[in-house]
């Protein structure tokens, strides 16, 4: 998470400010020693404009942790320009210029148009252009500016095009021989009880100064191993740099990891399982987005009597891998899990799952099984483990096809020997189906419910089931698609009904 939680700023968009669009006559010098900075932290934009086409603007916006500027509109089409103070960048012999953004959207997306100009009667010219959308993070970008001037501004245009809003915050324009703050915060090689830290660095810097989770490292050195962390643990870290003559720049915008959990040894006598019941997020598992927007999630599915892993169908490509399991002792390693993959009801495609294993973290994956057929329940599979290693890993990898997801659930690895019975499901017949009115639920339960959704999960009726049946009646309404959910204390079963 970086500075802002995106969806706590867009709960408080109501909180928004007012804007003077009239011109400002504000001027602010530029030199190695002093930069330009706006975190838009006052409460109205001092000494900046807006320029609008139809219902675009440009106003602040306060979440939970901090103020940013943000764009919105009410029509696609919609533009607006945030434009800065007057700035005198002439007496610096080159500047650096970095701002944090951050968009939302969907299957479509808003436009955020980065330029500057040297005086108010040049033409804009354009620096970089956005279009991307993340809900928890924002980017950061860095430019080194050109034409320098005593009468130059830069500019943010929004542009509409069906998102939702347009963030930004963390401007800063600093002289080259300026101490300027890092940007592009990043942990990469992460393991269970070390990271390494990088930033972004101009070549001034003499030192940095590191805060993780309020402990402060001196350091010479970029990027930075940190060690000797917790496993399983989440960390804070920002940076700031220390330039000649005792200059420091401003904190970097504060950025977020997760260590992973330690190895976990499979032996005979105890065998790794999980599922996904402890939590509302993976515990110990990671995902990792190959294309598109698609992810795994832990999902209690209205469809699902408990918690299952799920993959997202919207088209793009998603891996779920487990922590690393050493599997060693194991007499015969074996892989048991549940998976279900529906027929898309608009299509008639099934998405796919490929499931692999790699030996450590520097091996390639290798397929165990791909699955492309739909299962209209709960399969339990079974597959030996090749190769084991003291760093095994197993990875779920989901691929949509505008179905109904993935569903994986009660991964298990040990001795084959003591693997789990495949779960017992319910068998039951809805009929008749498709139907104009009146059915009847057949189930092989003495007592249970048989309860009616919608396409949207919205539950519409419920029905007690007695000795094994129970009658319902769709009479009421609309044509289209319902599921029945038929369920007793341990297990349940979903059935598609067609009301015509």
């Amino acid at each position: 998470m970086k500075k802002l939680l995106l969806i706590s700023i867009l709960t408080s968009v109501f909180l928004m400010f007012s804007i003077n669009n009239a011109f400002a006559q504000c001027d602010f010098t530029v030199t190695n020693s002093q930069p330009f900075i706006e975190d838009f932290e006052g409460s109205t934009f001092e000494c900046w404009t807006v320029e609008t086409v139809g219902a675009g603007n440009w106003s602040t916006v306060a979440g939970t942790t901090s103020t940013v500027a943000a764009f919105s509109f009410t029509n696609v089409g919609d533009e607006a320009r945030l434009i800065s103070p007057v700035l005198d960048i002439s007496g610096v012999d080159g500047a650096t210029f970095s701002f944090s953004y951050a968009m939302m959207g969907f299957y479509d997306m808003d436009e955020l148009v980065v330029s500057y100009r040297s005086s108010e009667t040049d033409s804009w010219h354009t620096l970089g252009t956005y279009s991307i959308s993340d809900y928890q993070n924002f980017f950061e970008e860095t430019f080194t500016l050109t034409d320098l001037s005593a009468t130059y501004q830069v500019s943010f245009l929004g542009r509409g095009l069906g998102g939702y809003m347009i963030f930004i915050d963390n401007i800063e324009i600093t002289g080259e021989g300026g101490c300027a703050r890092p940007v592009s915060l990043n942990a990469t090689e992460i393991s269970a009880f070390s990271a390494t830290l990088g930033w972004s660095t101009t070549g001034n810097e003499e030192s940095w100064v590191i805060d993780l989770n309020g402990q402060m490292i001196n350091t010479d050195n970029q990027p930075f191993t940190v060690v000797d962390l917790e496993p399983q643990t989440d960390y804070t870290f920002s940076v700031k740099a220390i330039c000649g003559d005792g200059a420091e720049s401003e904190w970097a915008t504060p950025t977020t990891f997760k260590t992973l959990c330690d190895v976990f040894v499979v032996t005979d006598n105890e065998p790794y399982f999980d599922d996904f019941e402890s939590s509302d997020y993976f515990v110990c598992w990671q995902t990792e987005i190959t294309s598109g927007i698609d992810n795994w999630v832990i999902d209690p599915g209205y469809l699902i009597v408990n918690n299952t892993a799920f993959f997202i169908w919207l088209g793009g490509e998603a891996m779920l891998f487990s922590q690393p399991l050493d599997i060693t002792a194991v007499t015969n390693p074996t892989l048991t899990f549940r998976h279900k993959q529906l027929v898309g009801l608009n299509y008639g495609t099934v998405d796919q799952l490929i499931v692999a294993y790699r030996t450590d973290k520097n091996d390639s994956w290798h397929v165990l099984m791909n699955f492309t057929e739909p299962t209209d329940d709960w399969e339990t599979v079974e597959v030996a483990l090749p190769d084991p290693s003291a760093t095994y890993q197993i990875v779920f990898d989901g691929i949509g096809h505008d179905a109904e997801g993935v569903y994986v659930d009660d991964v298990r690895v040990g001795n084959s020997a003591d693997a789990v019975d495949e779960i017992q499901t319910i068998e039951a017949v809805v009929m008749p189906n498709p139907t104009n009115g009146k059915i009847t639920v057949n189930a092989n339960i003495s007592n249970g419910n048989a309860m009616v959704y919608d396409m949207v999960g919205k539950q519409l009726l419920s029905e007690k089931i007695v000795d094994g049946l129970a009658e319902i009646n769709l009479s009421d309404f609309a044509n289209g698609v319902y599921f029945v959910k038929i369920s007793d204390d341990n297990n349940m079963k979903t059935v598609k009904v067609v009301k015509r």
